[in-house]
């Protein structure tokens, strides 16, 4: 009985209406996009178009405002303000927590375009500059690290703090991105329609991100397994890999955040500093370190200019279809990786969150650009593998693969690097099935999580999502969808920024008291 109540006490009761609702209004939505797939892409890419082709600055100003706003709170009169008050302690230690956001906002995508994204840029380089010479290979390679970089991981990091306070400081009970915004919108209309339309964005926005990236990341992963397992890549080996990585991320979420996400996300991060040493110990290490630098020296000389471009006279349309693209990508992921990492920092300051995240998610993504995107590069110069030409003529899987086949050891990078994306993608998917199990619940305070089958129900929506895009279409449409309401998104972001000023402001008295408070405990100690 006692066993009994105690589950019962730790599990949050779910949300019905938003429940329902949001869960309804997507299959519809999925389903009337699948089936006028040519239709809907049409109309979708054109209010997507209008977006980044006209409205691309509003992208650029709210990322970097929402720098600016990180940067006042890491380093101004708030940055030793816990998420929890004074006395919290971290939940996590801090490798475990640094995995669980890392693995939690990139997954195979990241494998993918660290391995490719400079070449795009090589042959269709920027400013002008000529295609496939050695300053568009320096320029690409730059141009990659800056796109998962800094402020990509802002955008990621932002919506941590107000939703972050409001859960842990000004004990709200529940995740919400509605809930962060409460400053501004009042909690009545947090809790009325204009909540439930703010959470659906979060909830829907997530759903067709997440869906594109199974359905695009599941053709580089299927490529590998055929490869390994000598046999023709098939849409046969494509549903089963889905089906392998449904199994894993559901099994995942429903153990919970400290059973299943913690541990998933811990073995993660070992693989790939298995897989990155063992390229850096067999192969090019000196090419690898040198193109990093000299990548980080253009990134760094380069940022404010790279952070500004919009092109309006020459009209190359470079900073529309990458940087706006990247920047709305992020922001429809936005609100799920701040509810998330709010989730996970409890006891944590203002500053260890800003660093810690914007940080150590950038050298993250620049340690698999400069290893996996460097021997791409390499293998392309020195005429060992024609990574261009085999994108082109067979699709990026096979050059991404192929590129790995010409190392020395291949058959055990293959299988590492096989175990590092299912796991990368497993822990991407299930930290967003908790994130929207968490949105659409009542209450979770304390050890409380979603219910087990709410977090179930979401992994098998996202798992079965990608099954039917890849299958029957609709994955243009679903994607432009999840970037196109990346725009209200970025709207309410600002909203929920006004809104942890008032509050920070309100509570200042109680605030610079808790902290005289900590430096008393400090000097006394």
């Amino acid at each position: 009985m006692e066993k009994k109540a105690k589950v019962k006490e730790i599990s949050a009761q779910v949300d019905k209406p938003l429940f329902f609702s949001a869960a309804g209004l997507i299959l519809v939505l999925v389903v009337f996009m699948v089936i006028f797939e040519s239709s809907s892409g049409v109309v979708l890419q054109r209010a997507f178009d209008f977006l980044t082709d006209q409205m691309g600055a509003v992208y650029i100003w709210g990322t970097l405002i929402s720098g600016g706003f990180i940067a006042w709170l890491a380093f101004g009169k708030y940055k030793d303000v816990k998420f929890g008050g004074p006395d919290a302690m971290p939940e996590f230690k801090t490798f475990s927590w640094i995995a669980m956001f890392f693995c939690s906002g990139i997954g195979t995508s990241l494998l993918a375009w660290a391995s490719k994204e400079w070449y795009y840029f090589y042959s269709s380089p920027p400013f002008g500059i000529e295609a496939l010479t050695s300053q568009a290979a320096d320029y690409g390679m730059a141009y990659a690290m800056f796109h998962w970089g800094v402020l990509g991981w802002v955008i990621y990091a932002i919506m941590a703090f107000p939703i972050g306070y409001a859960y842990h400081n000004r004990k709200y009970k529940n995740l919400r991105f509605s809930t962060s915004c409460i400053g501004v919108i009042g909690e009545k209309n947090a809790k009325g329609v204009l909540g439930k339309f703010i959470d659906f964005l979060l909830i829907f926005g997530l759903m067709g991100a997440n869906a594109t990236s199974l359905a695009s990341g599941t053709p580089m992963l299927a490529a590998a397994c055929a490869r390994f397992l000598g046999i023709p890549h098939t849409f046969t080996v494509d549903v089963v890999v889905i089906v392998i990585w449904t199994a894993i991320f559901t099994t995942s979420v429903t153990l919970g955040l400290k059973k299943g996400i913690k541990v998933l996300s811990d073995i993660n991060v070992v693989l790939v500093m298995d897989i990155c040493s063992m390229i850096l110990v067999i192969w090019q290490t000196c090419f690898i370190f040198n193109n990093f630098t000299n990548s980080m020296g253009i990134m760094t000389s380069e940022f404010f200019k790279m952070a500004f471009y919009t092109d309006p006279v020459a009209k190359s349309m470079f900073p529309q279809w990458w940087t706006v693209f990247y920047w709305a990508w992020y922001f429809a992921y936005a609100p799920y990786m701040g509810a998330f990492i709010a989730r996970i920092s409890k006891g944590r300051t203002f500053r260890e969150v800003a660093f810690g995240v914007v940080m150590g998610g950038s050298l993250g993504c620049w340690l698999f650009h400069a290893i996996f995107g460097g021997n791409a590069l390499y293998n392309q110069i020195n005429g060992l593998f024609d990574f261009g030409s085999v994108l082109s003529s067979s699709g990026d899987a096979a050059a991404i693969v192929g590129s790995l086949m010409v190392l020395p050891g291949s058959s055990i990078l293959l299988v590492l690097f096989i175990f590092v994306g299912f796991v990368y993608s497993a822990t991407t998917i299930d930290s967003s099935a908790y994130t929207m199990a968490s949105v659409s619940s009542k209450d979770i305070s304390g050890d409380a999580e979603p219910a087990w089958w709410n977090r179930m129900f979401w992994a098998l929506m996202l798992g079965g999502l990608a099954l039917v895009v890849m299958n029957i279409g609709g994955l243009v449409p679903i994607k432009t969808t999840s970037l196109v309401v990346a725009f209200p998104i970025l709207i309410f972001v600002m909203v929920a920024l006004v809104s942890m000023n008032r509050w920070l402001k309100e509570d200042k008295p109680h605030l610079d008291k808790a902290t005289d408070n900590e430096d008393d405990r400090i000097n006394l100690a």
